[in-house]
């Protein structure tokens, strides 16, 4: 769990001390609730699980509406699954992306108002949607992480202290470096100062790749061999493992680690809720590779894509070859036109 530290920065007014003592009854309430949550409801249902197992085969056609069906009648697990799909354009496949935009959001919203509304809203009260609501609308702090965590969502805690990192969240140098998840200390690391930066450098692993972020440099054969050693690079492993040979395996995961541009978003990949499809599972599911591969088409923009393409086929056509026919499945089928990435 996240602690707080009462010796990570010097004493501030009382205004400070009382927003600290404010967080700590915070974090209190949130493991007390957490400890209390029940699975999402409905997750057991023969006709979730069915439509689960359809989308997590990358079947979109069969699942998307089969789960819209069940969110109507009244399925909380189908309504959180619908509501992360919808939020998290990564897991948005080809299906969705051919289709209409009322069709779109009649599949993955509830009625209402001029786009629909997010289903997760009508499950507000569960513990786990309640998090993701406060982790979306701005003024969540730390407690968030640890809210996440007591409810054994270890990605959405990730995603947590990644995104309040890039608020620049006040809050985040009252963590204590010594309960973080060891491959994002250099998210704390970015806000300490200089004494405790030291000592935050002190528990990131040797060889780590968050010593790119902490201003060191890297080679590439070091950076492969902790993509290959690292639980944190576990979504590329998966992808590389699935397309590319064992000896093409390293120069894969660099290439897909350079492609995807972002360490952040390394640590935030994976299944949109564990409390209903875990981590592993999604990982090594066609549409958790495929998920995998948007994110890192999603990381260039169209005019740079072709320029990322031919950079991979040249590095590792294994990995070259999977990123362009998955980028050929997001284009409209055009007569007389072929696909140029």
């Amino acid at each position: 769990m996240i602690r707080i530290r009462a010796d990570l920065r010097p004493l501030r007014p009382l205004a400070r001390l009382l927003a600290g003592a404010a967080l700590a009854l915070t974090l209190a309430a949130g493991l007390t609730d957490a400890a209390a949550t029940t699975p999402v409801p409905g997750a057991e249902a023969e006709a979730f699980a069915a439509a689960r197992d359809a989308w997590l085969a990358d079947d979109e056609g069969t699942a998307l509406p089969a789960l819209a069906a069940l969110a109507a009648e009244g399925n909380a697990a189908a309504r959180v699954l619908l509501g992360q799909i919808d939020k998290m354009p990564a897991l948005q496949g080809p299906y969705l992306a051919h289709l209409p935009r009322a069709q779109r959001i009649a599949l993955l919203r509830a009625p209402g108002g001029m786009s629909g509304r997010s289903w997760l809203t009508e499950e507000a009260g569960h513990p786990l949607v309640a998090a993701w609501i406060a982790l979306r609308t701005p003024g969540g702090g730390p407690d968030l992480i640890t809210r996440f965590e007591a409810l054994d969502e270890p990605r959405a805690a990730r995603e947590a202290l990644v995104t309040l990192a890039a608020r620049e969240h006040p809050d985040l140098t009252t963590v204590d470096p010594a309960a973080v998840d060891g491959d994002l200390l250099y998210l704390l690391w970015r806000v300490a100062d200089g004494p405790h930066r030291a000592a935050i450098a002190d528990l990131v692993p040797v060889g780590s790749a968050q010593w790119q972020m902490m201003g060191e440099v890297m080679d590439t054969p070091a950076l492969e061999r902790w993509l290959m050693a690292s639980t944190a690079a576990e979504p590329l492993l998966s992808l590389c493992r699935a397309l590319c040979d064992d000896d093409q395996m390293a120069t894969c995961l660099g290439a897909a680690y350079g492609a995807l541009g972002s360490h952040d978003a390394l640590l935030t990949l994976g299944s949109p809720a564990e409390s209903l499809i875990a981590q592993e599972e999604f990982l090594n599911s066609p549409r958790g590779r495929a998920s995998t591969m948007r994110r890192i088409l999603l990381a260039s923009s169209m005019r740079a894509r072709r320029a990322m393409l031919d950079r991979v086929s040249a590095e590792v056509s294994c990995l070259g070859d999977a990123l362009r026919a998955e980028a050929q499945r997001y284009r409209p089928a055009l007569p007389g036109v072929s696909d140029g990435g």
